[in-house]
């Protein structure tokens, strides 16, 4: 492995002598050939601002500043650094190396990372901000950034989060790579700032909802998409631990077995863009935690809609698939989910907020908020609680209350 981080005319003979002995391989090459393309590009630019002191030693001026070396070489091997190195990273010349190192060094998914790019492009991407090395950057840079961002509150709390993350998260990485020593957004008091509302309250399949979507589907019985959602209604599970179920998940207790998922999966280039979307069987649950290996029971109406599927596909490992035995995936899913809505005239929500039903409608009923947690694989009642909605009408507290605080 060669070390030099600039690729000097030693390195250059280390090179020469690994290739020679077959030891060095085809990436390693590529990445030697890439430093001295840099090191061409900075002789060219600099060489006719290089001076020699009498003492033999090359110089040049770069904003002021002398840059000074033993050699010639040396010099160079300065100027590769300064002009691609470290010492004026900036957040737009760390993105590319930081989702690579998320992607080859942490266990991110790569829609998150996508998430990530996304939220880059559309925000950071070609700003001034990003431009300027990290080391010259200060709170008050970021304050201005973000009051920008929310002064008329056209962004909500979640999206300024999602993109404070990206900065954060190049921030660590610089940090850890001892390129700087801290992240100054952490000074900052994000309350300052103020938000687009947002009503999650009508985000989710009301009670009047999933009665009325249940209703039609019912009426399709040989409809592998209609059985799929009627039995996603009767869980509270994640639409990829839902597709991934095999028949034998099954207990004799009448309980399903949550232990993997069919997941979309894009393979990330170390260019950035994406391979073609393709769906696996992952033997690992959400967030990689013991609590989403779990347990749930089946009511009486799930073993109906099994008993339906069993008989479309008396054969097969997973209990939902097409006719040709392939697995239904999540974006199939929603396009059937969203047609079937639009037939009976409910307001299409994604396969997720079917979960947040679920799990409203047992909160509303008196399931406890622990026995909540276990069933939807969360590690925290804070978690837990993000997904509890208004699934009745808002008339049932009046009555509630009319009831509750009476006199006699």
């Amino acid at each position: 492995m060669i070390n030099n981080n600039t690729y000097s005319f030693s390195a250059f003979r280390e090179l020469y002598d690994l290739a020679l002995d077959d030891t060095i391989n085809p990436s390693e090459i590529a990445h030697v050939i890439d430093q001295m393309r840099k090191r061409k590009e900075v002789e060219n630019k600099y060489k006719n601002l290089i001076k020699w002191r009498d003492d033999g030693r090359p110089y040049l001026y770069m904003e002021r500043k002398q840059i000074i070396a033993a050699d010639y070489d040396r010099l160079i091997d300065k100027l590769v650094k300064i002009e691609y190195g470290y010492e004026n990273a900036s957040l737009e010349s760390l993105f590319p190396e930081w989702v690579i190192w998320r992607r080859d060094y942490s266990s991110v998914s790569v829609k998150t990372i996508r998430e990530d790019i996304l939220n880059w492009n559309s925000h950071l991407k070609d700003t001034d901000i990003s431009k300027i090395p990290l080391k010259n950057l200060i709170p008050r840079d970021f304050t201005q950034l973000f009051r920008s961002w929310t002064k008329d509150r056209e962004m909500t709390r979640k999206k300024f989060n999602n993109i404070k993350s990206v900065i954060n998260g190049i921030y660590y990485y610089a940090i850890e790579m001892g390129i700087v020593a801290h992240n100054p957004v952490k000074d900052i008091n994000c309350n300052q700032f103020s938000f687009q509302p947002v009503n999650n309250d009508d985000d989710v399949y009301t009670m009047e909802d999933r009665k009325k979507l249940l209703e039609y589907l019912a009426t399709m019985p040989d409809d592998i998409y209609a059985l799929a959602i009627r039995f996603d209604f009767q869980l509270i599970a994640r639409i990829g631990e839902l597709l991934a179920l095999k028949w034998s998940d099954i207990t004799p207790d009448n309980y399903i077995h949550f232990q993997r998922q069919f997941l979309g999966q894009r393979v990330l280039n170390d260019d950035l863009t994406f391979e073609t979307l393709t769906h696996e069987n992952v033997d690992h649950i959400k967030g990689n935690t013991d609590e989403g290996f779990r347990y749930e029971p089946l009511t009486d109406e799930a073993l109906e809609i099994l008993k339906q599927v069993r008989e479309l596909n008396p054969d097969s490992e997973y209990i939902f698939v097409t006719p040709n035995e392939k697995q239904l995936n999540e974006n199939t899913f929603n396009t059937r989910l969203k047609k079937y809505c639009n037939k009976c005239g409910v307001t299409y929500r994604s396969s997720h907020k079917i979960r947040f039903c679920g799990a409203s409608i047992l909160y509303e009923l008196g399931v406890s908020l622990t026995e909540l947690k276990e069933l939807l694989g969360h590690t925290t009642i804070q978690m837990t609680l993000h997904y509890l909605r208004r699934v009745k009408p808002k008339g049932n507290v009046v009555r509630t209350m009319n009831e509750a605080f009476k006199v006699s």
